[in-house]
């Protein structure tokens, strides 16, 4: 259902807003001008007849000398304004009164507006001092032009305004997101197995898009990579797999064809099977693990003390295999986090000191405020290698040489380590062998 909405453009949605946004200030203004130039008309209309009227009171009419003298002196426009004058039962009108009331019937419609039968504006103000009565109207006509004009020039101006600016954001908008549009394509056409860097557009501005951009790369680029181990993780767990079952396989033909005629080889081969058997429980274990963690499925946490889980996997380790370990606790402190996990990590890593670590050399193991090191006197971690020891599947050229392992452990050392608050650093030994340090935050 959703396929079948149209979706607007940035641009589109921009220039519709644009048009809104300046209709309702055309409006306004329109609204505000013709106002304000009506008033400011009106009001001087009204000014006019009060001037009239004051210039007529002032006069004194009361006879026809009076009346000519003032018609003759008065430079009102005979056309549109017309004036009556009552006093003592006599009338007095200016040219054209007569004939403009004799043929109009007038109406008032608001504020003195009257309106005549030809459709004609007037505005009539009539006043009255002692016992005269003047009556004075006043054409509309003009100022209603006036108006009709100054609306029209603004209508002309607004315009041409409106047709400039649509056109600027336009471009505006057309500029702002070709950028985006640019980055939508590129996104279409992306090939994860490709160089991700290489398919993206160089963004400069906006600043929006330029974060979006890099953000993009980012996430791509570490998507790349994850799923780049997640293939070489399948590969090397398939072939650390197939070891031990190659093994499984050989010794149970060798059981199958010379068991029974030579006997003396059954218990090799099923020494062989047990010891393969290990190595595959092992492995199985960690993958298992490895999985749980990146699942996001957390062990409960609770506070322990350093030197007691250390001296738990000392004593579960000492009674798997023969070696020589020393505790040396220097400051005892309090964890926070999974009890299991973090033995599994002290686990791993005597493990680790054990196989590349001569069976007369010792293992130390020191805690301190914060921290707990593991120490043995082995064949080391070179430097290029320390950079990957953490890396899964991964075993310097010596190790793969000479100690059976599967890469795992040390990748599930740093996941459960991170998992609980905690860092893992390696280091060397002067001026023998590997230091492996569990930094615990104070969190």
């Amino acid at each position: 259902m959703s396929k079948n909405i149209k979706r607007n453009t940035s641009i589109h949605m921009m220039t519709v807003a644009y048009i809104r946004l300046f209709m309702s200030i055309f409006v306004l203004i329109t609204f505000v001008v013709v106002t304000t130039v009506s008033y400011e008309l009106f009001k001087s209309r009204v000014s006019d007849a009060d001037r009239i009227i004051s210039s007529l009171n002032k006069s004194d009419i009361d006879s026809d000398f009076d009346w000519s003298h003032w018609k003759t002196n008065s430079t009102i426009d005979t056309t549109n304004t017309f004036v009556v004058v009552k006093r003592s039962g006599d009338t007095f009108y200016s040219s054209g009164t007569k004939k403009f009331l004799a043929k109009s019937k007038h109406s008032i419609i608001v504020l003195g507006i009257s309106k005549i039968e030809d459709g004609n504006f007037y505005f009539y103000k009539t006043k009255k001092y002692q016992k005269i009565q003047y009556a004075v109207y006043l054409g509309l006509n003009e100022v209603f032009t006036t108006i009709v004009t100054v609306l029209i020039s603004l209508l002309f101006i607004l315009t041409i305004i409106f047709i400039g600016s649509l056109w600027f954001i336009t471009r505006l908008a057309k500029k702002l997101s070709m950028p985006l549009h640019d980055l939508s394509i590129s996104m279409e056409k992306l090939n994860i197995q490709k160089d991700i860097d290489a398919q993206f557009p160089e963004v400069i501005d906006p600043a929006e898009v330029f974060i979006l951009s890099n953000t993009l790369k980012t996430w791509l680029t570490n998507f790349q990579k994850q799923n780049q181990r997640e293939k070489e993780f399948f590969v090397n767990a398939s072939h650390e797999l197939k070891t031990p079952l190659a093994g499984f396989q050989g010794n149970l033909d060798l059981i199958k064809r010379r068991g029974k005629q030579h006997p003396e080889i059954v218990q090799p081969a099923l020494n062989a099977l047990s010891k393969e058997s290990k190595r595959m429980q092992r492995l199985v274990t960690y993958l298992l693990e490895i999985a749980r963690s990146e699942n996001g499925i957390t062990e409960k946490k609770t506070t322990f003390s350093a030197q007691d889980i250390v001296t738990r996997v000392t004593f579960d380790f000492l009674e798997d295999f023969k070696s020589k370990i020393q505790v040396r606790v220097q400051t005892d402190f309090n964890i926070f986090g999974s009890y299991d996990e973090m033995q599994q990590v002290l686990r791993i890593l005597l493990d680790n000191a054990k196989k590349y670590s001569r069976d007369t050399s010792e293992i130390l193991i020191v805690i301190e405020d914060g921290s707990i090191a593991i120490i043995d006197e082995g064949q080391g971690i070179s430097d290029a290698d320390k950079p990957h020891i953490f890396d899964r599947f991964y075993r310097g050229d010596k190790a793969r040489s000479n100690v059976q392992g599967n890469g795992l452990g040390l990748s599930l050392a740093l996941q459960f380590t991170n998992k609980n608050n905690a860092a893992l650093s390696v280091s060397d030994n002067i001026p023998q062998g590997t230091i492996f340090t569990i930094i615990f935050s104070e969190n």
